[in-house]
């Protein structure tokens, strides 16, 4: 009866020990939660609830933190590197892994902004902050990412980044240089960002939002994806005028997923149309583009422009029904419009199978 209760004793230790050195908690963490300001959640992995973030969390793969308007989060992982997570942003630690020669980290940023300021390593490195979209590569840097829907934007602060698209495609940004991407399609050539320019003024509104030492304008940051959409227009223009049309058509879908502003995504489709048919000869990629405006952004100027090009392509492509009906429709809709004298005069040619010689 002894011996029994002796091994039992022993079989209660051993399991004892066993969970004692298995337990998450006692498991090396990745990092933690150094510093935070507003409202910030924090969900680990495996649960369903978001908790109100505590300064130390640890952080693990599966982790996620989140935070709302006025929220800002500081994450320090155990190689050195410091992330920010900026407002109205979700990112989770996908994966980590510290050895002597080797480090890998994967950050998934669901939403919002993040400043990544990845620590030096003397080994084998592999860390990647990856949106939905787009996957940027670092050794040891400092960089801002912002992620709006499919469309990414990125700010080269010291070192080098490898930015990649959905299709492994990529460039290289630096210091001072910006980069974008959305679905389908590869970053665009890193521009230098200029003082007292556009993408200055939305690189200043980032850094503020992903240090917790400066004052950010809560509101301003949420007019930073339309000021970039604004300046993704006219820079498409840009790439326009120098035959850059495929980089054009790029930058002028990234301004329509960056906006949640009508006018914006009406223009930006607009400016696709225009490109599509009057510089890559695609008609009827450009009528899915002037339609688009048409079906979807009633009340916006840049509706009358597009009945009317969808109306020329028609007839271009010999549909003369559909030429008449989107040119009568321009006529009645907008009947001061700038083509109305033209519109007018095509349908009489289309009534009268005249030879139309287009503009």
């Amino acid at each position: 009866m002894a011996n029994a209760r002796i091994r039992h004793r022993l079989t209660l230790i051993f399991l004892l020990l066993i969970f004692v050195f298995t337990s998450p908690a006692s498991a090396s963490d990745a990092g933690n939660i150094e510093n935070f300001s507003g409202t910030v959640f924090f969900k680990a992995k495996g649960f369903a609830k978001w908790e109100p973030a505590e300064l130390g969390n640890p952080l693990n793969p599966g982790d996620r933190v989140k935070t709302a308007i006025d929220g800002r989060a500081l994450l320090k992982l155990t190689d050195g590197t410091r992330l920010t997570v900026g407002n109205l942003s979700e990112i989770e630690l996908t994966g980590f892994l510290l050895r002597k020669q080797e480090r890998s980290a994967t950050i998934t940023l669901s939403t919002g902004k993040i400043r990544a300021v990845v620590g030096k390593f003397a080994g084998r490195s592999n860390v990647e902050v990856k949106t939905a979209t787009a996957i940027a590569g670092v050794r040891g840097t400092d960089f801002i990412v912002m992620n709006q829907g499919s469309a990414n934007v990125l700010f080269g602060e010291s070192d080098e980044v490898s930015v990649t698209g959905e299709d492994g495609d990529g460039v290289v940004l630096k210091p001072g240089m910006m980069t974008e991407s959305t679905s389908g399609s590869a970053p665009i050539a890193p521009v230098k960002v200029d003082p007292g320019s556009a993408l200055e003024e939305v690189r200043e509104g980032l850094r503020a939002v992903t240090d917790l030492d400066l004052p950010a304008d809560w509101e301003k940051t949420g007019i930073l994806p339309n000021l970039l959409a604004r300046w993704n227009i006219n820079y498409g223009h840009y790439l326009a005028d120098s035959q850059r049309f495929k980089e054009a058509l790029d930058v002028f879908k990234i301004a329509i997923d960056l906006s949640e502003l009508p006018g914006i995504k009406a223009e930006a489709r607009l400016e696709r149309g225009t490109v599509l048919s009057r510089n890559l000869n695609r008609p009827e990629d450009a009528l899915v583009e002037y339609m688009d405006v048409v079906r979807n952004y009633p009340g916006e100027p840049f509706v009358g422009n597009a009945l009317f090009s969808a109306g020329i392509i028609h007839m271009e492509l010999g549909e003369k029904a559909e030429a008449q009906s989107l040119l009568r429709r321009y006529i009645d809709e907008f009947p001061e419009g700038i083509h109305r004298d033209t519109a007018e005069l095509f349908i009489k040619a289309l009534e009268t199978d005249s030879i139309i010689t287009l503009p």
